[in-house]
């Protein structure tokens, strides 16, 4: 991603006014853009369920779209982060050959997987009829599909492609739902169903303009066995940070049984996705400032270690690393500290526009302050990924998820005053493991690079921390 910022740092400097608001959009669309445009498709989504469809099918819509969003990332996570670093090494070794036959791998396998997960959920769990079974399983296939398709088009530089696909896919599925003369659920899943499909559709069609060679089979060594392990169970740890706390309210105050045996949340789930949305601002930024500014600094320590540099000018170059990701944080911290802070004063005028239940607001709120933390987590497992030490992202997206459910199950009688408590708990745990993890490397940078973490002394599985 350092790569589009530099772009949008460009454009920031020599636009004036105006190319500060040109970056900051584009970066918005690039760094969340899929996801912003999914919150107001369900939105919009919502509202029309609302209108047109009984209070218990529009619960059963909801309940699949939940239920799939978030088990199609679980299910996609080990896969997907596994063949998008498997696609790196090959773009970085100029070896485009075996990159269709990684791409079909992983599609095939997360779309078995999407189908049995799907089939649990929705066919046993949910009870639900067949027909409404097979679309939402097919829904959580083909999510799980785009989780593990839509990185490799940010490889290609592709950033706007992903949430062009995600409209094309919703503007698809809007037109024939507005056409079909009073659809009931059977129908509204069918087309949600086909809607994600186009999505899929677009991103692979994408894929195939630049992958044109046959699949061949991946080549002996391609990823050392407990490295991918590593990096599949980071990528596992990442989706549970961010849901476990909910997937734990879903029994807890307040929840209700939606479908079959499944169950949900209605107000820790609506005021926790609205508090993740105020991510995006500090996302924006970590794309164009802080990843920018540390990937030329890093650059220029890699520079000196492979050249003729003395150790003087390599310590020299790992103090600016150093103070590089100190004052990249600083500056994540006070910008999205400030957007925490408006969400937390303007929760109920916001809450009142939108007609949301006033009694997310705790949950909102909470989630919003807890937004902080989270960004510093993701911001310092930016660095570890630099230095290619995954067993300590491993180590800190575990200890947000660990501390996210614990504090949940702490608060479990407190009722909807305490929801989003266990998010920004563990979001905190996981923003001092993260900084405690970077600051310890980064000390130790210099041997980490010519001995610590050299594939020469340590083999191509890396170290475990």
């Amino acid at each position: 991603m350092a790569g589009i910022g530099f772009q949008l740092a460009r454009v920031a400097r020599e636009g004036g006014v105006g190319g500060i608001a040109a970056a900051a959009a584009h970066g918005a669309v690039i760094s969340a853009g899929p996801w912003l445009v999914t919150a107001a498709a369900m939105a919009l989504l919502g509202h029309w369920t609302g209108r047109h469809l009984t209070p218990d099918a529009a619960r059963v819509v909801q309940t699949v779209l939940i239920y799939a969003f978030s088990l199609s990332a679980l299910a996609a996570a080990p896969i997907g982060i596994v063949a998008t670093r498997m696609v790196a090494d090959r773009l970085f070794a100029r070896d485009a050959a075996g990159i269709p036959g990684i791409l079909l791998l992983a599609l095939a396998v997360g779309g078995a997987f999407g189908l049995t997960a799907g089939a649990l959920l929705f066919g046993v769990l949910g009870g639900l009829p067949p027909v409404q079974a097979l679309a939402a399983t097919i829904t959580l296939a083909w999510l799980t599909q785009i989780w593990i398709a839509a990185p490799m088009l940010t490889a290609l530089k592709r950033f706007t492609a992903v949430p062009g696909a995600y409209l094309l896919g919703i503007v698809a599925a809007t037109i024939v739902l507005l056409i079909l003369p009073s659809p009931g659920v059977t129908t509204v899943l069918t087309v949600i169903a086909g809607g994600v499909g186009v999505t899929l559709g677009a991103i692979a069609f994408v894929l195939r303009r630049y992958f044109v060679g046959a699949p061949s089979p991946l080549p002996p060594g391609a990823m050392s066995p407990r490295l991918a392990g590593i990096v599949a169970a980071a990528g596992v740890a990442g989706v549970a940070a961010i849901w476990i706390d909910k997937w734990i309210l879903w029994f807890g105050p307040a929840s209700l049984r939606a479908v079959g045996l499944l169950r949900l949340n209605p107000i820790n789930d609506e005021g926790s996705f609205l508090g993740l949305l105020t991510i995006v601002p500090g996302l924006t930024l970590l794309l164009i400032v802080t990843e920018t500014r540390f990937d030329r600094v890093f650059g220029s320590m890699l520079a000196r270690c492979t050249g003729t540099s003395t150790l003087e000018r390599i310590e020299e170059a790992r103090g600016d690393v150093v103070r590089t990701i100190l004052d990249g944080l600083r500056l994540l911290i006070l910008v999205q500290a400030l957007f925490a802070a408006l969400a937390w004063v303007l929760a109920i005028p916001f809450f009142d526009l939108i007609g949301a239940d006033v009694r997310a607001i705790f949950a909102f709120r909470q989630t919003s302050a807890g937004v902080v933390f989270h960004l510093v987590t993701i911001a310092t497992t930016v660095v570890l990924a630099y230095y290619d030490l995954f067993g300590r992202i491993l180590v800190t997206w575990g200890a947000f998820a660990l501390g996210s459910a614990l504090a949940t199950l702490a608060q479990w009688d407190a009722g909807f005053a305490a929801f989003g408590w266990g998010y920004m708990a563990g979001a905190l745990a996981g923003a001092t493991v993260g900084i405690a993890m970077v600051a310890e490397a980064s000390v130790n940078l210099t041997y980490l690079l010519f001995v610590g973490n050299n594939p020469a002394v340590v083999g191509h599985g890396g170290r475990l921390l």
